[in-house]
């Protein structure tokens, strides 16, 4: 680590360069003794740290790791959800990586361990950890090797496994993952209280169920309606999940089901108000239960759309309901072709693309056309005016 980085005018001149690109930089002559390709590493850094990590970006005695190690690690969103899920005293990262995770859990727990298998990167996270007076004890090695070797247990224990293996590069089953938390799952429960488990939102959540002992509870993190990460906290008590989802960073209320519930899905006629599921509920696929609770009903069984005679809080968007009818495509194009309208199909034959160029819309920030289905009436345009993202 080149605690030349550190230097006042090293930060000063990185700053005036912020919104500079950095493959331009990295071929740019600078006036320090400092390698291009670490200075470059350091703008990179403040550039994701400006928007994804606010708690490095204002502390200038931060170093920032290589961008791959960046571009692996959660959002500050994103890990204060987590730190907020499980109570305790006491916390350990097997996984540690850059440490984001561990900054927000120290924040809530009085003990925070940091394990973290690269050297270089750990030494950074570290060094890091200290720069921000956070208290975190950190050490280079192996997660599973050390809770082998210890003797100490804790309330949480949380791993992040690489989802990038020898044998696939897009890890979809929990065994592709590194480490192999399905055979570990005697030892994490003789160490911690509670495991917490980080995967990809393209896991599988019923695939899990089957490789995962004891689950209490699953979150579906998405960030402004876009999925990040998902959550399996293990609990050796458990007999039920409870799944969460949840969509930061947006004013949506979180949606919550018992897993395995039997609810029947309620059909009903399109009405004044039509709402739209956010990423989250689209990956849980727990429609049934989102009618129930939010006494809204699906206009059909694949389209994936609730209406309501009242304007609600939804987990999603909202919209007001102007027009519908049937799709008949001279008769669209006659009423709104060549205007500006935001698309959506849902459980509908034509792509948006192919249905822009066919109709030759513009976009449009608030009023949308939705190419759906209707329960009985078969594919329909419904026009309608944003009211909530």
């Amino acid at each position: 680590m080149n605690h030349q980085l550190l230097q006042p005018q090293v930060r000063a001149y990185l700053l005036q360069h912020l919104h500079e690109n950095a493959a331009v930089f990295l071929l740019r002559s600078h006036p320090f003794e400092i390698d291009n390709k670490e200075l470059a590493e350091q703008l990179i850094g403040l550039q994701k740290a400006h928007s994804k990590f606010p708690i490095l970006f204002e502390n200038d005695q931060v170093i920032y790791p290589p961008k791959v190690n960046l571009e692996q690690t959660s959002s500050w969103e994103t890990a204060v959800y987590k730190a907020s899920i499980i109570k305790g005293n006491s916390m350990i990262d097997l996984t540690g990586g850059m440490g984001i995770d561990d900054i927000a859990f120290a924040k809530a727990y009085s003990k925070t361990i940091h394990i973290e298998l690269d050297p270089t990167l750990q030494e950074i996270a570290s060094h890091n950890f200290k720069a921000l007076n956070s208290g975190i004890e950190s050490h280079q090695g192996d997660g599973i090797s050390f809770l082998t070797s210890t003797d100490q247990t804790f309330d949480l224990i949380y791993l992040d496994p690489s989802r990038k293996t020898a044998a696939t590069n897009k890890a979809i089953l929990l065994a592709d993952y590194e480490p192999d938390v399905t055979k570990h799952q005697n030892l994490l429960f003789e160490r911690g209280a509670t495991i917490m488990i980080k995967t990809s939102p393209m896991l599988d959540i019923t695939a899990g169920m089957r490789q995962l002992a004891h689950v209490s509870q699953i979150h579906i993190v998405a960030v402004k309606n876009e999925v990040k990460e998902l959550l399996w906290i293990l609990n050796r008590n458990s007999t039920k999940t409870q799944v969460t989802a949840v969509n930061l960073a947006t004013d949506q209320p979180n949606f919550k089901y018992m897993l395995d519930q039997d609810t029947p899905i309620e059909l009903g006629a399109l009405q004044k108000y039509l709402y739209e599921p956010n990423a989250a509920i689209m990956k849980s696929q727990a429609f049934a239960e989102l009618s129930a609770q939010f006494q809204v009903s699906k206009i059909d069984q694949d389209a994936h759309l609730f209406t309501h005679d009242e304007i609600i809080k939804f987990p999603g968007r909202s919209f007001e309901v102007l027009s519908v009818q049937d799709y008949k495509p001279k008769v669209i194009k006659r009423q709104f072709g060549k205007g500006a309208h935001a698309v959506v199909t849902r459980n509908f034959r034509e792509s948006v693309k192919k249905i822009r160029t066919i109709f030759n819309f513009t976009e449009h920030e608030t009023n949308y056309l939705f190419f759906t289905s209707i329960a009985g009436r078969g594919p329909v345009v419904i026009e309608a005016i944003k009211i909530q993202s």
